[in-house]
Parts: C-alpha cells; structure tokens; sequence
C-alpha cells in the first residue's frame, strides 16, 4: 500500500508555505468536520489517499455556471471515487509501470522521488488515459440510483457531478429565510464556505460540455438532455427550499427509496387543490398567533411567530400518517409553539384556550386546596406546560388521537416519557410491529437544546433496543436559529443543529420555513418513511423567531442587525400569499375569505370564553384519562393483598421447575432446592422469592408487570403480560420511559431498578418534574415504582445511602405517613397495592439484591386471602 503520509509530505517539505497548507488541510468527510490542528501526519495516515489528492490537485478552474450562494462544510477534497482509482493506479504502476499510461507512470516515480510534479488530472488527459470510461465502469452498479445511462463520453463525470449534489446539494441549498446569517462565522473556525464538488468543472468538463448531451433518467429528465439542463434539474431537486441528507445511511434500498421520492416532479404540490389547502392550514396557525398577540400582547405565550409552517407541516405529516395506518399519535415538545399545536393539531377548543387567558377555566369550588386541613393540593401549572388529549377528524375520512404530554419548563425532558407512552399503547394494542407503526410519536425540539441536550443522544439510542423500540418517531426542530440569545456559531460545534441524528444513520430533511409547500412535502415525507421503514426522521425547519424569547423581551438589545432584518421581514402567509398571486392558483377574493372567516372564529371563541365551564373532573388537563380517574378529593381505595397459601406454594413450585433439558449451574441447583423448601414450608422467604411471588400472583390477576434498568442478564423465557429487560446505561432517558410506560394503564406495575440507588441522582430532573410533582401540576397519575438499591458496604459515599433525604423532602407536605415495619422482607405486599395510581419508591439495601442471604435478611411471612403482608 502506497505510504501517502510520506508522499504527501515530501512534496510539501519542498513547496513554499508548507506549514500553512498542511494547517489548511481541514478535512472534512461526508458526514463528519475534523479540524487538523498541530498534528497533520496523524491525519495523513488517516486519510492517505485523500491527502494526496488533495496536495495534487491543479488550481481550480473559474466556474462553469453561475456559483450558488450558499455555503460548504467540507474541505475542498477529491471524491472517494477518484481517490480510489489513484490508490488502483499506484498499484498498477507498483506491479508493472509498462501496463500504466506513461503520464501517470512519470508522476508517480516523481513523487517517489520527492520532486514537484503535476498529475495529469484535466478533462483530456482523464480522457486520453481512458480514466472516465474505466471509472464509469467502475460504478456501473451505483448507475441506476443516480438514474444514469453511461452511452456518452462523460458518463463518468457526470456520474460523480449527480453524486455530489445528491451528498452535498443541501450545503448549497436556500434554506435561510432571512438569508442573513454570515458563514463567515463558520469560515472562521477553519470550514470553507464553497462547494466545489458542485461546479462541473470540478469534474472535468469545459464551456462546450454544457451543451453536450447525455442519457438521464432522473428528476423529470428522462430523454437526452444538455449538460446545462441537467445541472439545472439537480439545483431544482437538491439546491432548492429543501436540502436533504441521505447519502449517508448505509442501506441502498433506503437510499433509492427517498431519491425516486425527491427526484420525482410530483414531490412538490403544484395543483390548486393541494396548495389552497397548505394555505389554510397555514392561516389556522397564523391566525392564532396574531389573534393571541392582539388581545394579550404582553402576555408570555412563547408564539411560533416565523416558524408558522412547522405547526402546519406537523398536521400534514399526521394526515399522511392516518393513511398509512397510524390511529395514534403521542406529541413530546417544549413550550415555543406549545399553545399553538394544542389547538391546531391536537384540537383542544378554541374557548378554552381564551378561557385559560382570562382566568375563568379553573373549577376553584372542586379543585383548590381550602384551609391547611385539607388532606390534597391542586397546584396546577402555566397553560403552555399543560397536555390534552383529543380524537382529530381529518379530510382524508380518517380519525386519529393526539395526545400532547405535558411537560416541565426543562428542555427536551418530556422526550423519552413521551416515547415510554407510545410503546405502553402499542403493548395494549398487541405488542407487535404492526401495531408499533399505528401509534407514531413526534418530538419537538429547540435548534440549540437538540444539539446541547444530552438526553437528546439518549432518545434517539433507546429507538432499537428490544422493549424500547417505538417503531420510529418523527424529531420536528423548530430551528429559529438563535438559542434564548445565542448564535447558532456559538450554541454547538456543528455545522447543522440536527447532526446528532446523522451518527444515528437518520435521513435529515433541512427545509425553508418561509416556504410552507415544502415544509409540508418534507413532513409528509417524514411520515412516510416513518410508516415504510419504522425508524427516526429529522425535519430541520430553519425559519426566525419574530419576538424575543417570550414576547415581552426586547431582543433587540442583544441581536441587534437579526432583529433589524426581523421587523422587515414579511410574515410567512405574507411571502406565500405572493406566490399564489402571481402563479394564479389563489385570488386576492379567495385568500382574504380564507382570512376572514378564520379571524370570526377566533373573535366567537374569545366572546364564548367568558362563560366557559370546564369538565367536572378535568380531564382535559389529562394527556390519555384512565378508566376510573381518581380525583384528588376522592378516598383511596382498599384492595386485598393476601394471596391464597396453596396458590403461592403452586405459583412457587413453578417458580422453581427446571425445564426439560436445561443444564442448571450446579450454585442455582441448591439455591432452587432451597426456595422450594421455604415456600412449602410457609415460614420463611427470601427478598427474592417475596419479589417473584408477588409479581406472578398480579401477573394471574390479569396485572401486566414491566420492570428495566440495570438488571441481570437473565433468560426469563416466554410470558404474555411479564417484561423483564436490560436498557442503556443511563438513568435520566429510560426512568422518563418507564415513567411515560406507566401513565397509560393503572393497572400495571411498571418498575425501574437503578444500579445503585445513589446513582438516581442523574435523574434528578426526572424525579423532581415528573415523579414527585406530576400529579400535583398536572394531575398526571402513575403508578411507578422506582427500586434504589443501596447499602453500607465499604464502596463509598457513591454506594451508601441513596440519598434517602432528597426523596423526604420531595414527598407530599399533606400525606406524612409511611409504610409501618419497612424493614421487613415481607412488605412486598406494597407490590401488589402498587397497581394502582401512586408511585412508589423503594430503597432496598444492597446486600438485600445478592443471592447468599443470611439469616437476618429473612423474615416470617403472613399468608392469607386477606392479610396485608
């Protein structure tokens, strides 16, 4: 293998600025920026032939065609393609220089030598070494999916020029409605804000190719056509309003799937049906942002204001959804566009959102705390933090429920409880792949908190790990480039706020927000991908935030020349309404009807506020209301906890049957025999056969039991309502997923197991938001039980105490009593009342977890049908 590390180097040592070109050798590859720094030779190694290619290439050639004005990310390198046809030609000339074209072999022994010398990489000299067509050959198979027929001489130019605007089109895409922020920023932090890749000339070809003709079957172009046309219809498809990212999943079937999509002239909506339609959802969405901004404009609401068309794609991308088969959908966002997506996508009424306004939706006769001797407190919480529920009636004939979770005022929390919700209703629903895909969660995220968020990394790890995998979930980034008063230079390292979801294999769909029929095509893109292949999608809606963070911040103060842009720039249905004018599909007549009627239904819902009475138990603060919603005045209720002594001894003995055949480890033989004799015996247990008893005996109940975390890795073999698995080593993403499992049925006893109890600190956020304050906010329910393991045992502060203190003072002021003879093994029983609609913690020390127990960790047991233990 040719040394370039070595090649490279010598010939820089003998050119001037030597240090300076190696610094500039930033390289960047498809998918991934790695800044050089001050050790070039550990980036040679690692990108040898890139190197070289890099070093050897001419001066680049003035442009064919007009530059597009965007920017580039990557360092200006030679293709893959051709970095690997030089390393095939070293070869070549290593094995015999005779068989080698006599150009190629002088360069090599040149550069052997160390002496400067110029590879023969002009069109002609490609030509005449025969490189096009043996390239063209080389990528025969790759053809179909750029829709090539190689029957002209530059087949293989034109091939490589399709395949940079299929990986790179989006880095020259017009994505920026404001079309303001300076990539010089970027520029700054060495990454180059050109795309050569994208400039025929790069690939060989001269001024007299552009009206050459070549075979092409790909966006609309399916005859013979000019150079010049089909660089034309590349810059349509890939340099336009949408900018996509694909070419780096490593599945081509995936990648022919989203090319015949986005290639195809019928991926943007041209029809006037289509298009007054996209214009009236956008309205519906406008509409409520200036109505709320007329009538409380120096309330905080967090409006939409300039990312109007996400709201409205999310709608598209339902639609489509419905379509496909989706009869769910479970919506985790955060508060920027919070009361916008509850009225215009989950449809919670128009009065009651004004009513939430005026102060006169809360039932303060049923649902506030009266003296200090009242045994419940409501709290409740700021109307852009709460959920709702509520069944949508789509066009299509077809109905779906949207559920928004409410969430905390910490960003992007929500995201895996919302996650948890969707896999419990796909479980009830039947717990396969196909009822995976009929409930479809969507995440909302911020531009700056999806890049700096770490549960944000946990989410998309969780999306195929058995008992975690959703079926795939649309990530929406309201991508308003600026986060609460920082640039977007500043807020991460990347060039993309989405390029998490790359190193997740997601195909990114980067869209203008000032152009809502692109918006809407990219989501129901999304949806569909979702609903074909069960996995993540990113849209990146780049658009602007009209006001400050809330709207009684003056940002002028600290984004002084984007507010100056801001305040001139035209609404969104603004620069849409140009559009439709001038194209005819919409009349002025028929765009003012759309307003107008819009703007009455507001003015009618606002009057009817005044009188609104709200549910009597509320549940319409409640994302899904459980059967039998227990309301904060209501008792709770006595249920029976014994078991029947024989029903225990036969639910044991199963417990420690030995299927046919199985070789047992000879230590589990004796600990088996053993649990076998205390269970006949009825005196005495272990924690761990306390522990199974009581989940088989809620499992015979018909009680579905779920329990993760860091458990061991255990074969538990086939059950229909018991779950037991291993999750990612994390606290914060998967006790919000357990949590979000555990709100939809009460009747299942959903536990987390931390490794060690100390370690449930990282999620804190988790425990102080939703755990502890949940019911009080927002009347959510769960019954959750969190087991936190802990226990004196010479390891440390880390493996002490679980923090017992912290779990104290998060308890309920008014609810002082705790569980009587808590040290005692037998009070499993809290099990099997767990089942109900009050999380549990239960801190367990560690030497309790291990299998050796002595005497002392075993106790008397009280047997019975209606004993409490």
């Amino acid at each position: 293998m040719i040394d370039y590390a070595v090649l490279a180097t010598q010939r820089l040592r003998r050119q001037p600025g030597y240090w300076t070109v190696l610094k500039a050798l930033a390289v960047y590859r498809q998918d991934r920026v790695h800044e050089l720094g001050h050790a070039p030779h550990e980036y040679l190694r690692c990108s040898r032939a890139r190197a070289l290619a890099r070093v050897a290439r001419l001066p680049a050639r003035p442009p064919l065609l007009a530059p597009l004005g965007r920017r580039n990310f990557h360092e200006d390198v030679a293709s893959s393609t051709n970095t690997l046809y030089l390393e095939s030609l070293y070869t070549q000339y290593q094995a015999d220089p005779s068989k080698l074209d006599a150009k190629w072999g002088d360069y090599f022994a040149a550069v052997e030598a160390g002496k400067k010398a110029e590879p023969p990489l002009s069109g002609a000299a490609l030509r005449e070494a025969g490189i096009e067509t043996r390239l063209a050959a080389a990528v025969t198979s790759g053809q179909a999916a750029a829709g090539l027929v190689a029957t002209s001489s530059g087949a293989g130019g034109l091939q490589n020029l399709i395949r940079a605007y299929q990986v790179r089109g989006h880095e020259a895409a017009s994505l920026d409605p404001l079309n303001l922020h300076a990539w010089r920023h970027w520029e700054e932090k060495g990454i180059s804000a050109t795309a050569p890749e994208l400039d025929p000339a790069y690939h060989g070809f001269s001024e007299k190719d552009l009206d050459k003709t070549f075979q092409v079957n790909f966006a609309g172009l399916n005859t013979s056509s000019t150079l010049r046309d089909i660089v034309a219809a590349l810059r349509s498809v890939y340099c336009n309003t949408v900018g996509i990212e694909y070419m780096h999943i490593g599945d081509l079937q995936k990648l022919d799937w989203i090319r015949t999509r986005v290639e195809s002239p019928d991926f943007l909506p041209k029809d006037k049906t289509r298009l007054s339609k996209i214009y009236s959802e956008l309205m519906k969405v406008d509409t409520f942002e200036q109505f709320l901004n007329t009538q409380y404009k120096t309330t905080k609401r967090f409006g939409v204001d300039g990312g109007e068309a996400a709201v409205a794609g999310v709608n598209a991308a339902i639609e489509k959804a419905s379509e496909m088969g989706v009869q769910e959908v479970v919506i985790g966002m955060p508060h920027r566009g919070r009361l916008n997506v509850l009225t215009n996508v989950v449809g919670k009424p128009l009065v009651q959102m004004f009513a939430e306004f005026k102060g006169t939706h809360y039932d303060f006769e049923n649902l506030v705390q009266k003296s200090e001797n009242d045994d419940w407190l409501f709290a409740g919480d700021v109307k852009y933090h709460l959920g709702t529920s509520n069944m949508r009636e789509f066009s299509n004939g077809k109905s779906v429920l949207a559920t928004l979770e409410a969430n905390p005022s910490h960003l992007e929390t929500v995201n895996t409880v919302t996650l948890g919700r969707a896999r419990a209703k796909q479980y009830y629903l039947g717990n396969t792949a196909e009822t995976r895909s009929r409930v479809m969660p969507i995440l909302f995220h911020g531009d700056a908190s999806f890049a700096g968020q770490g549960v944000c990394y946990e989410t998309l790890q969780l999306a195929h790990v058995t008992e975690f995998d959703v079926g795939g979930t649309i990530h929406v980034i309201i991508n308003n480039q600026v986060g609460f008063t920082t640039d977007p230079v500043d807020d991460r390292s990347t060039m993309y706020s989405s390029d998490l979801g790359k190193g997740f294999g997601l195909p990114v769909l980067h869209v203008n927000g000032d152009d809502p029929v692109a918006v809407t095509s990219a989501f129901q893109l999304a949806a569909e991908w979702r609903q074909t292949w069960g996995q993540d999608v990113i849209v990146d809606v780049i658009c602007y935030r009209r006001f400050g963070h809330n709207e009684t911040d003056a940002p002028e103060y600290t984004q002084p020349v984007l507010y100056k842009q801001i305040n001139k720039h035209p609404r969104t249905h603004a620069v849409f309404e140009e559009k439709l004018l001038a194209s005819g599909v919409m009349s002025q007549a028929e765009l003012d009807s759309v307003k107008g009627n819009l703007w009455k239904q507001h003015e009618e819902a606002f009057k009817e506020a005044d009188s609104f009475k709200p549910d009597e138990d509320m549940g319409n603060w409640v994302a899904t209301k459980w059967e039998g919603y227990v309301r904060p005045t209501d008792k709770a209720q006595s249920h029976p906890t014994g078991v029947d002594l024989e029903l225990l001894k036969s639910i044991g003995a199963k417990l420690c049957a030995v299927p046919e055949g199985f070789k047992l480890h000879n230590g589990l033989k004796r600990q088996l025999k053993k649990k076998l004799e205390d269970i006949e015996g009825g005196e005495t247990l272990d924690w761990a056969t306390a522990e199974a008893l009581a989940f088989a005996s809620l499992l015979l109940e018909g009680n579905h039991v779920r329990i993760t975390g860091f458990l061991n890795n255990l074969d538990l073999g086939p059950q229909e309502t018991f779950i037991a698995r291993n999750s990612i080593l994390s606290e914060y993403g998967v006790l919000g997923f357990e949590l979000g499992y555990s709100y939809e049925n009460p009747r299942a006893l959903v536990l987390w197991e931390a490794q060690f109890g100390d370690f449930a600190n990282t999620a804190q956020v988790m425990i102080d938001q939703f755990v502890s304050a949940g019911e009080h906010k927002w009347l959510q329910q769960t019954g959750l039980v969190m087991l936190l393991p802990h226990g004196y045992m010479g390891q440390g502060a880390e493996h002490s105490s679980c923090r017992l203190e912290r779990y104290l003072q998060l308890r309920m002021p008014w609810f002082p009593s705790y569980p009587r003879k808590s040290q005692r093994w037998s009070n499993l029983f809290h099990l099997r009342i767990q089942a109900q609609t009050m999380r549990l913690s239960r801190f367990v020390p560690e030497t309790g977890k291990i299998t050796r127990l002595e005497e002392e960790h075993r106790t008397d047991v009280n047997y019975g049908e209606n004993g409490d233990e």
